[in-house]
């Protein structure tokens, strides 16, 4: 191979890496979340205590206010139980399947 096919071929080689191993945006949120961000569900009285039977498939506890709170969560894991954290985005799923289209 010629040098200018070569530095070419090497060029292409780190633009296809680059593009692999750049992060998506769409990826979900791996974070835990924060105090800040669970303030919405421990503003509403026992809305905590249902988003934590809802994650063992206990739903008949979620309000429709609890349901609302849930919905402004941001997208991040929801510490559960001590060894168990759940995207917030599962319990806003949930909320949509009982309220259907739930509007603020």
């Amino acid at each position: 191979m010629k040098s200018k096919q070569i530095k070419m071929m090497f060029f292409l080689l780190i633009v296809v890496s680059a593009l692999i191993l750049r992060p998506s945006k769409a990826q979900i949120k791996t974070s835990i979340c924060s105090r800040t961000q669970t303030r919405p569900i421990d503003n509403v009285d026992g809305c905590f205590d249902a988003v934590r039977l809802a994650a063992d498939v206990d739903i008949k506890w979620l309000s429709r206010d609890c349901c609302k709170a849930v919905k402004t969560l941001d997208d991040c894991l929801l510490l559960v139980f001590p060894n168990r954290a759940y995207n917030t985005n599962l319990f806003k799923e949930i909320c949509f399947e009982i309220f259907n289209n739930l509007i603020l």
